[in-house]
């Protein structure tokens, strides 16, 4: 049987020929126009997102700024931390602190002693020089002697927050404290001319914010601020906002922060569930078949390239007459 087959058209020619040497012929065509159009509509969306769903910007909490403030919850706090009953007492060994009463009292008293005054590095070799049970009860009595300025809520009345000593009536305890009152007056000194934070953040020049955040955790305006702004939830804790839906940004680590989870609230535990969590990014999205081809089911591709469509024409390759070792070469 003999005929003669129609021509292919010109455009299919076009693409054809590149074929027959080996060049890949389906065009694709970016539409670069697209790119600022997309970034647009995502920087819009990502707006919304924060507004409608985002958390309050609050500024971040100092030392200095806090205990000028309140400096009656600053003296609470030194007084706890060398009683050994301040919320870092329980961390000193996870975190690596040791005492926090070495930590944030006497350690920074030790190193500013000169600018303090003789008094304060008296009071400072007497407390060092004392046995560490007469250390306990000058602390313990100065804490219960810090009760009796504290305001008290009244009977029925539910406590919702911590309370602080009234710092303008310190002055007027008396009782077998030691040289504690001087301490911690000091302390309050430094903590208020913003001393104190240099000295913790030179501790740790690689993690500047680390023990002043802990120390921030002793004050009792910490708590206060938590009670008020509805963060106290035990399963939420302080990134979760109350009245606030969960910001977008959250959502990449929703295992550790909105999940209550066995050991996460250890640091050994949030560092398994925070690796866990990058794992799957890390593995699961890109490997797993059926995950990794979700962009390419939804077709994502047709946001910045367009594909020809069923009859379209393709043009000729211009880059196919500039690789002319790559065609079949012909019958010589």
């Amino acid at each position: 049987m003999s005929g003669t087959a129609s021509a292919p058209p010109a455009g299919q020619r076009a693409a054809a020929e590149p074929a027959a040497g080996g060049l890949v012929t389906q065009h694709v065509r970016h539409g670069y126009w697209k790119y600022p159009i997309i970034a647009l509509a995502l920087a819009v969306l990502v707006g919304l997102l924060g507004v409608f769903a985002g958390s309050p910007n609050s500024p971040r909490a100092t030392i200095a700024a806090t205990s000028r403030l309140d400096p009656g919850g600053a003296a609470l706090a030194f007084t706890q931390e060398l009683a050994g009953t301040s919320a870092s007492t329980g961390n000193q060994k996870e975190f690596g602190l040791g005492p926090p009463g070495e930590l944030f009292v006497t350690g920074p008293l030790g190193s500013f002693a000169p600018l303090l005054g003789g008094n304060v590095a008296a009071a400072l070799a007497q407390y060092r020089a004392a046995p560490v049970g007469q250390q306990a009860s000058w602390a313990d009595n100065y804490l219960m002697a810090l009760g009796t300025i504290t305001e008290q809520p009244m009977e029925g009345e539910e406590m919702e927050a911590a309370a602080s000593p009234d710092y303008a009536k310190i002055g007027t305890l008396h009782g077998d404290f030691g040289p504690v009152p001087i301490l911690v007056k000091a302390d309050v000194q430094l903590a208020r001319s913003g001393h104190l934070e240099q000295y913790l953040e030179g501790r740790e020049p690689g993690h500047t914010l680390h023990l002043v955040t802990i120390w921030l955790y002793d004050h009792p305006k910490m708590l206060s601020d938590a009670v008020a702004n509805g963060l106290t939830d035990d399963q939420w804790g302080m990134v979760k906002e109350r009245d606030y839906n969960v910001g977008p940004w959250y959502l990449i680590i929703p295992s550790i922060i909105h999940v209550k989870l066995p050991g996460g609230v250890t640091g050994t535990g949030f560092v398994l569930w925070n690796l866990l969590v990058a794992l799957i990014f890390i593995f699961v999205l890109p490997l797993v078949p059926g995950v990794r081809s979700l962009p390419r089911k939804l077709r994502l591709h047709r946001l910045i390239a367009r594909y020809p469509t069923r009859g379209e024409q393709i043009p000729p390759d211009p880059d196919a007459r500039l690789h002319p070792v790559l065609h079949k070469e012909g019958p010589a």
